[in-house]
């Protein structure tokens, strides 16, 4: 049976290859209402997380997180670079060094996370077109979950949490960007889905493949 700090890892390695093969997806998403080198910052900022995988196993849960987050943060660049680097540092955080979190320490931190990304993003919220539309719904999703499940499985858990990301994402098509670049666009953002909430449900699609494999 795999640690968790192997799970973590493995989730890990799984979303920074997804992630840097939807570069092509995510490039044009964003030449509709950015700068089109999304899918470029997001393909440098996982290709440099694939390169300290190596050194992630001497470290505990939490600074395995900011570890990842840091990088992402210093190689990416931009919008997307601060709000996931932001994302991954305050999950360390949320953990608040736990060497065994159990699934409500995890539902605890992936809000705390959401909560400092929308700091970050000038208080970001549902309905302005950004990785927020997706997040938020599959964090509430986890924490809803939990609250009428107590018995609920980590596979089960995100599953739900990715169909919410999922409905959240193709939401953004009909919206009016109001933060970022995008946000200059007006009313000619309307019917191009938001790149950042398409990068959250391939973090939460890889996460759910991988834990699904091992049940």
């Amino acid at each position: 049976m795999k640690t968790q700090k192997e799970i973590l890892i493995g989730i890990i390695e799984n979303l920074s290859r997804n992630l840097i093969d939807a570069e092509q997806m995510l490039t044009e998403l964003d030449s509709h209402i950015g700068d089109g080198d999304c899918g470029i910052g997001v393909r440098k900022g996982f290709g440099a997380v694939q390169k300290i995988i190596p050194e992630l196993s001497a470290m505990e849960l939490a600074d395995i997180l900011k570890k990842v987050g840091f990088t992402l943060a210093y190689t990416i660049g931009g919008t997307s670079g601060a709000m996931l680097g932001t994302g991954f540092i305050e999950l360390g955080k949320g953990l608040k060094e736990k060497a065994e979190p159990n699934i409500f320490d995890w539902i605890f931190a992936i809000n705390f996370a959401l909560e400092g990304i929308k700091r970050r993003g000038g208080n970001t919220k549902v309905g302005d077109k950004t990785m927020i539309d997706a997040l938020e719904p599959a964090v509430l999703s986890m924490i809803n979950s939990a609250d009428t499940n107590k018995e609920i499985s980590l596979v089960s858990l995100f599953e739900k949490a990715l169909a919410a990301a999922k409905e959240g994402s193709e939401s953004t098509i009909n919206l009016t960007a109001k933060k970022g670049r995008a946000s200059y666009l007006g009313e000619r953002s309307i019917g191009f889905k938001d790149p950042g909430s398409v990068i959250i449900c391939i973090i939460f699609e890889s996460a759910y493949d991988y834990l699904s494999k091992l049940v």
